[in-house]
């Protein structure tokens, strides 16, 4: 059998702790054979900030005890635990005894003491083939024993005495657990309160434990008694090969590097170390490789070793037809050895035992790097200086030397020759904190996460080696790789896209680089950034698992559903949900699917470009923007989030990361909720301001996980409502899905409040549930825009109307004349109170309900960011006797239609000569009838410009014209009494709008990317 370590029978007469005895002459830390050069200069350090630490020598073992003395912060050689060691020592006491009792079961036959036998052999070919995965790992091990794999084998052999443990050994003099500590080696040891032996079960194997070698069995737990236990020999060597497997196999690195802790943690299953010790052996090991693949001879036989093994494993991969050619980059994909595919199973390392440390198994890649990372620091407590940046030792960028993708000039196809500098940064950006025991003298080999540095994704913000910058370093990928933005080109604006212009006025990627410079601009979007950070922030709570950030979470699986269903209060919610779930709300459901479609938010966000909250803004698809660089800072990133489960049976995504290349404005989470929500209230008035103000909320919460802006959301706000609004306003087929949808739910529902007894009719059920007052949608969520918690129906439209403007300050003209989009009418189709009022009457009422001009996004929307839907749904309507509408109440529970006395006449008389004036002008053409509007002011005075008003409306419609027809003022209650509003046409005819329709068909389906 060919062995890639020392052999069996030199390591036993070594007592297992000289990992080898012969050493590499000292190493002058050069990375000239690296395959990197430094070639930047002003860019040094540019996403990260470290230091760089000059390593010692080898040294025959003694550069490898230096780099361990805080060991002594804990315990003195040949004296015992000292002052400040004890709590630690504790810990290292416990866990060992925890983890050795767990794994020896009932027999110590366990299959994780199999496992722990097998490692102590030192047999790397059996230790490494493992974490290949099974069909990679098979032809792995086949041929590191066969002999076709020389290059390889002689190359781990030279990593093999990369790293001694003898001296340190020696030199830190630590006992065993299962031996007599106070009384060791002839000395009287203060153990300071601490177990004399530790509770340790020796597992039978190890008693007699068979070397593989042919030689009689031994008893290691004898053979090792008076040999020191800190640094771990086993671990050395572990890491020794799995280190040098990796930096020759970086595709596969995070899986190699878990299963060598695995070996590590092994030696703490068989009770013979502590976890310091595996912790000692971690830097050992990594310091060793490292400094070894500074010598360019080494280097060179690294690279001729990986060739070996892309070729002989590439070849085997298509001999046994598992790709087409002999490639071992493909082969590693199409096993999904590296989890690069979550639609197929992990084919990679798995391990399915668990202790204190590891608790959970390792099933995929994301959790080997979470069990790799818990053996770097075991648990411990941190016991140094917590606030150091990272720590780079010269030499470690050489364990990066083969990774294609960051020493291969080829930008074209995301790859790039990294500097020195550059992967240094990489290696800082994996660090754990500082502080953790052995770290102090370290020189940062404790701190590297070896697994992580194997799945960075490096981004730049251009390809030029001498000025290009990092601008992010992300973990967790199936491969290292590199990703350069370019600077996309603006796409041709949509019907939603020209709606939301004014965005432009504050923020303009293509032509302003960023933040316009004007004051309005600056104070707009710094409104816009600390009002993100302050509802995100007081949302995050103590851990980011609040209350509120879980309903964000569920909303932002996009499941209309498990949004909605809570608008219609516990009974009604209840029975809709239960309804939805079990398929018996067909007609329903296939309608809300539909209004789903009639809004894209694609294109907007395309033409728009805003950088997401939580990531550098300032370097930005290709771009340097003039912005505020210190949002990412102030912003939480809620866990859930950043392991997120869509509930399609598929693996968690990091929706942070997905995200940071999508434009935030408008919101498609937001625009989505809209299209739900305006389209169930529009087959259920009823509940309307309920339905509304819940999926405001779901917009909010898209702020609440540090995703978008506050005019992200009013973005999406204006695209949903007329999206469905004009769905059901211009298409014959649309309104009649519609109309069946709404006979099917209120059928649904009032069958089921009859059987319960709430009412025999859907009226009836709501006001006996108390679905539209204070026991139905409630929120006791606030912020800095809801500062008070849903409690009735009044609460829920000052909630929503609050999130129309999210405090802006107005950045245009206040007190302008209304806009009511003519497809907006459509919205009140179905409130059965306003069944008789005419096109015009409705007008009114959205007229009278509709916020005041000049917020933000206002000039450009044509009065859908003014429309109040959930004021509409709830309003008392006085008519006068002439049927012009003289006063609007919303915040009823009902909505109602009622008629004045004949006080009202003076006031029609004023509105009926306005409205002649209309008429006659109308004749003219359209800029005569903007000015029949004016003719009507001056004719009529108090309520009856709103008559004049309406009139001069329908006057322009006449006319055929498609420009909104200008009013003077809102027929409303009290304030807006007096005005009557301007009304007009939606931006889009109806032929724009099926298109539209039809478009978003096809670029909507669902907007997991883009929201």
């Amino acid at each position: 059998m060919t062995h890639a370590a020392i052999t069996a029978k030199a390591m036993k007469g070594a007592l297992a702790g000289f990992v080898a005895v012969a050493m590499l002459t000292p190493l002058a830390a050069s990375t000239a054979s690296a395959a990197t050069t430094d070639t930047t200069t002003g860019n040094q350090q540019s996403f990260i900030q470290y230091d760089v630490a000059k390593s010692p020598a080898a040294d025959s073992g003694k550069g490898i005890t230096s780099l361990l003395t805080d060991f002594t912060t804990y315990w003195t050689p040949n004296k015992g635990v000292t002052d400040g060691g004890v709590a630690t020592l504790q810990h290292d006491d416990e866990l060992t005894e925890s983890i050795n009792n767990a794994a020896y079961g009932n027999d110590g036959k366990t299959a994780q003491d199999q496992r722990a036998l097998s490692d102590a052999q030192m047999n790397s070919t059996n230790t490494l083939y493992d974490a290949l995965g099974p069909t990679i790992g098979g032809y792995f091990k086949a041929d590191m024993e066969a002999g076709k794999l020389p290059k390889t084998a002689a190359f781990l052999k030279a990593m093999n005495k990369s790293a001694s443990t003898g001296d340190a050994k020696g030199t830190y003099a630590h006992p065993r657990p299962y031996v007599d500590r106070a009384n060791y080696k002839g000395e009287q040891i203060d153990l300071k309160g601490l177990k004399s032996t530790l509770d340790i079960k020796k597992v039978p194997g190890y008693e007699n434990f068979d070397w593989g070698d042919g030689e009689a069995p031994d008893n290691e737990y004898e053979g090792l008694a008076e040999s020191g236990s800190f640094p771990s020999g086993h671990t050395t060597f572990a890491f020794t090969q799995g280190v040098g497997l990796s930096a020759i196999l970086p595709e596969l690195g995070p899986q190699i590097m878990t299963r060598v802790s695995e070996a590590g943690n092994n030696r703490i299953v068989l009770g013979v170390h502590y976890p310091l010790d595996i912790m000692g052996g971690h830097i050992a090991g990594t310091y060793g490789v490292a400094t070894a693949l500074s010598d360019p001879a080494t280097a060179k036989q690294a690279q001729e070793a990986r060739a070996e093994l892309q070729s002989v494993l590439g070849a085997d991969c298509q001999a046994n037809k598992v790709t087409k050619d002999a490639d071992l980059h493909d082969c590693i994909n199409t096993t999904n050895a590296n989890g690069q595919s979550s639609k197929q199973p992990y084919g990679g390392y798995t391990n399915s035992f668990t202790d204190d440390v590891v608790t959970k198994p390792v099933t995929d890649e994301a959790s080997a790097l979470d069990a790799y990372t818990a053996r770097m620091t075991y648990g411990f407590k941190q016991t140094g200086d917590t606030t150091k940046r990272p720590v780079v030792p010269e030499g470690a960028e050489n364990l990066l030397a083969n990774v294609d993708y960051f020493n291969t000039d080829d930008p074209a196809n995301g790859k790039l020759k990294l500097s020195t500098d550059e992967l240094r940064q990489v290696i800082a950006a994996s660090e754990i904190q500082s502080g953790y025991p052995l770290d102090a003298s370290s020189d940062g080999w404790g701190r590297i996460n070896l697994a992580k540095i194997y799945t960075a994704r490096v981004t730049f913000d251009k390809t030029d080696p001498a000025t290009r910058k990092i601008t992010d370093i992300s973990f967790g990928h199936h491969r290292d790789e590199v990703e350069v933005p370019t600077v996309p080109t603006q796409p041709k604006a949509d019907a939603i896209t020209n709606l939301l212009t004014d965005y432009n006025t504050y923020f303009d990627f293509y032509n302003a680089n960023g933040v316009k410079n004007t004051e309005v601009a600056k104070a707009t979007t710094k409104h816009d950034d600390d009002l993100t950070a302050s509802i995100n922030n007081k949302a995050y709570g103590a851990d980011g698992k609040t209350a509120q950030d879980q309903r964000a979470l569920s909303d932002a699986q996009m499941n209309s559903t498990n949004t909605l269903y809570d608008a219609l209060g516990p009974v009604l919610g209840q029975y809709y949900k239960t309804a939805m779930d079990n398929g018996k709300l067909p007609q329903t459901k296939a309608f809300l699917a539909e209004m789903n479609k009639s809004a894209s938010t694609g294109t907007a966000k395309a033409y728009y470009q805003h950088p997401r909250p939580y990531i550098d803004r300032v370097n930005f698809q290709g771009k340097t923007l003039n912005i505020d660089d210190t949002l990412q800072n102030r912003i939480k990133k809620v866990p859930g989030y950043e392991n997120f489960d869509w509930g399609d049976g598929e693996a968690p995504d990091n929706e942070y990361e997905g995200l940071a290349n999508s434009g935030s404005f408008p919101s498609g989470h937001t625009t989505f909720a809209f299209t739900q929500g305006a389209g169930l209230s529009y087959i259920l008035p009823e509940l309307g301001p309920e339905i509304m103000t819940r999926v405001s909320e779901a917009g909010n919460n898209r702020i609440v996980l540090g995703v978008h802006y506050p005019l992200d959301i009013m973005g999406g706000h204006i695209a949903g409502q007329y999206g469905v609004a004009t769905a059901v306003s211009s298409n014959d087929k649309t309104k009649a899905d519609a109309a069946a949808a709404r006979t099917e739910l209120v059928n649904y529902l009032t069958a089921q409040c009859k059987a319960d007894g709430h009412g025999d009719t859907l009226d009836a059920c709501i006001a006996n549930t108390g679905a539209n007052n204070d026991k139905g949608y409630v929120n006791d969520f606030t912020d800095d825009v809801v500062k008070t918690a849903v409690t009735d129906r009044k609460s829920a439209i000052d909630a929503y109307t609050a999130r129309m403007t999210y405090g802006f300050a107005q950045t245009g003209k206040a007190d302008q004349a209304a806009v009511v989009p003519d497809a907006a009418v459509s919205m009140l189709d179905n409130v059965a109170a306003f069944k008789n009022l005419t096109a015009d009457q409705k007008k009114a009422v959205l007229a009278a309900t509709e916020g005041d001009s000049g917020y933000p996004l206002d000039a450009s929307s044509n009065g859908w960011a003014r429309i109040n839907l959930a004021k509409a749904y709830s309003a008392k309507v006085t008519l006068d006797k002439s049927g012009k509408v003289v006063k609007v109440e919303p915040g009823q529970t009902e909505p109602s239609v009622v008629t004045a006395g004949d006080n009202g006449n003076s006031g029609n008389n004023g509105g009926q000569a306005g409205d002649n004036n209309g008429q006659n002008n109308g004749q003219n053409g359209q800029n005569q009838n903007g000015q029949s509007g004016q003719n009507g002011t001056t004719n009529g005075n108090g309520a009856t410009n709103g008559q004049n008003g309406q009139n001069g409306a329908a006057s322009n419609g006449a006319t055929g014209s498609k420009t909104p027809a200008t009013a003077n003022g809102k027929a409303s209650s009290s304030a807006k009494t007096g005005k009557l509003s301007r009304t007009g046409t939606a931006v889009a005819g109806i032929a724009l709008a099926v298109a539209v329709i039809a478009l978003a068909g096809v670029t909507l389906v669902i907007r997991r990317r883009n929201a």
